[in-house]
């Protein structure tokens, strides 16, 4: 054989050797769109993951990869375990970007809050950033899909997917032929001042409309309106919610009864349909967003219609869940009262 000839043949060992790399590194990453539409390159599977939203840390843990968080935010604390977890996050809002570089993980997961700025100086790193813009039943389960394919979870999320949208079939189908007549006017409050709602589009939004009521401040042209005791009184709600969250330190059940009496006791509202027929609950943050929302969904459709939902025990249900995929008993119930 000529040198020439074997010269060419070495080129073509190497082109084919280089081919196969590349084929082997495009296995390894998988694009993924993210809440914000962005498309996301992210490893596969992530073994290194900050998480500085809880509802993502749960979705992780549940999908059996817990232990590959190496950064969380100050309110990620359930499953007891991820305390140990170190906090490179306030929230999503408010993370220490330098903190989450310095850890230098594969993919970090973050909620809306996260800005813009924070986001690009993230990924000007190199690590890829996954932004979920809703965290309620109307797209959870995507979201575990997208999370099982990057954890390589796919059993896993399937499992989780399954149990979530059994239980939005059956309130599907049973509030499926109710008229706009039949569904109760709620006004959902969250945050931490009075009278902060939610319109369209939000989590609390979609929650409400996918139990069956109707958000009273849909019609709102700012995104999450304030508004008082005068224009509540005068939209006069059959019910009202609120959403409750608690920092690792306090006691939810304790902060959603006292957040429930604080409402009732609200100057300007006794008159108020809601406040009269005692139909004021608290919903625990736990089942708002996130995996665990299928059963805020339940309580909300038990509350908005009970005549519907009498056979559904949500305690009992969520009792199942965490057993099946926290391997955890509940500690309390999530709602008040």
């Amino acid at each position: 054989m000529n040198k020439k000839l074997l010269g060419y043949l070495l080129i073509a060992l190497m082109l084919l050797s280089c081919l196969g790399a590349c084929e082997d590194a495009k296995a390894k990453t998988v694009t993924i769109a993210d809440g914000t539409g962005h498309s996301v390159d992210v490893p596969v599977p992530a073994e290194r993951i900050v998480s500085i939203d809880s509802h993502l840390s749960e979705i992780i843990y549940a999908l059996e990869a817990g232990d590959r968080i190496v950064g969380r935010d100050s309110y990620t604390y359930f499953p007891a375990s991820l305390k140990d977890v170190p906090v490179v996050a306030a929230s999503s809002y408010k993370p220490d970007v330098e903190a989450i570089l310095k850890i230098n993980p594969d993919l970090v997961v973050a909620d809306s809050m996260l800005s813009k700025d924070d986001r690009k100086k993230i990924e000007a790193a190199g690590i890829p950033v996954m932004v979920e813009t809703s965290l309620d039943p109307t797209n959870v389960a995507t979201l575990v899909e997208h999370l099982g394919v990057v954890l390589d979870k796919e059993d896993r999320a399937n499992e989780i997917v399954l149990f979530i949208k059994r239980y939005q079939d059956i309130v599907d189908e049973r509030i499926s032929g109710l008229k706009a007549a039949d569904k109760p006017a709620v006004f959902f409050e969250w945050g931490s001042k009075p009278y902060k709602s939610a319109g369209s589009g939000t989590i609390f939004h979609n929650l409400t409309v996918a139990a069956g009521g109707m958000n009273i401040v849909a019609d709102q042209t700012v995104q999450y309106p304030t508004v008082d005791a005068e224009w509540i009184a005068k939209r006069d709600p059959d019910i009202i919610v609120r959403d409750v969250s608690t920092t690792a330190e306090e006691n939810l059940t304790d902060k959603m009864m006292r957040t429930r009496n604080e409402i009732i006791s609200r100057q300007g509202l006794s008159d108020v349909k809601a406040i009269k027929d005692g139909r004021v609950y608290a919903l625990g943050a736990p089942l708002a967003a996130g995996i665990r929302s299928i059963i805020g969904e339940l309580y909300l459709a038990k509350w908005f219609h009970p005549d519907l939902f009498e056979d559904i025990d949500p305690e009992t249900i969520d009792k199942e869940f965490l057993q099946k995929f926290f391997g955890e008993e509940p500690k309390e119930k999530g709602v008040y009262p």
